[in-house]
């Protein structure tokens, strides 16, 4: 019986780490030629996009402006320099984030200094470093549920495009039957050739509607596994 429920709580944690949508990792990055650690994590959206809402992210919640993503520049580091974040320590700070495209997604590397060589991680500053760890949860959090919506919305105006290109064709099916009733047997001949090519773009079409379909279903679930961690 012991081993029975053992196994249950095996498999309800082993399903639990699956349905994680992202991870924070404690990790280091190579910056000013010395290892500095940070804090990594992975997500489905590109670098650009990342950068851009971390960058608004510092913004709207810390008045905080960054370097290195903008309208003209669009570079791996966005940082800011000399700033207070109270909720990680009562000094003044530099933020560092490292952002790069992965197969599928990119790469978020996140780290801090006071001053120029006093770089936060688990040994020396263990409170500011799970400040900064609260601050990427709080950032993941925000950030993955509007992707995610921002994405759902992308792909349900897609797939309204795809349902009225189906309504056309199928009235065009209607007229051409129509027209084939009074047309001559060479006239309905074209007429029916024309209906089986829109029977085979309708059919095309409602396995790319699937497709998206099955594309909802998977952001639904990554949806629903945005955990703080």
């Amino acid at each position: 019986m012991k081993k029975f429920y053992l196994l249950i709580v095996v498999v309800i944690f082993s399903s639990t780490l699956m349905a994680q949508t992202y991870r924070i990792d404690t990790s280091e990055i190579s910056f000013e030629n010395k290892l500095r650690p940070c804090l990594k994590v992975s997500f489905d959206a590109d670098a650009k996009t990342v950068k851009k809402r971390w960058s608004n992210f510092l913004k709207k919640n810390y008045k905080i402006k960054t370097k290195g993503i903008g309208l003209f520049s669009d570079k791996d580091l966005v940082s800011t320099e000399d700033v207070i974040l109270n909720n990680i320590a009562d000094k003044r700070m530099n933020i560092y984030a490292h952002v790069t495209d992965i197969p599928g997604g990119s790469d978020m590397k996140y780290f801090m200094s006071f001053g120029y060589d006093f770089f936060i991680g688990p040994k020396d500053y263990p409170d500011a470093f799970g400040g900064m760890k609260k601050l990427l949860n709080d950032f993941s959090v925000e950030f993955l549920n509007d992707y995610y919506s921002d994405e759902t919305s992308k792909i349900l105006k897609q797939i309204k495009g795809y349902e009225r290109d189906i309504k056309k064709d199928n009235n065009a099916i209607k007229k051409n039957q129509k027209k084939s009733l009074k047309a001559s047997s060479a006239e309905a001949t074209g007429l029916e050739a024309k209906n089986n090519a829109n029977n085979n773009d309708i059919n095309l079409t409602q396995d790319k509607i699937k497709d998206l379909q099955q594309k909802l279903e998977e952001i639904k679930v990554k949806q629903g596994g945005i955990i703080r961690n």
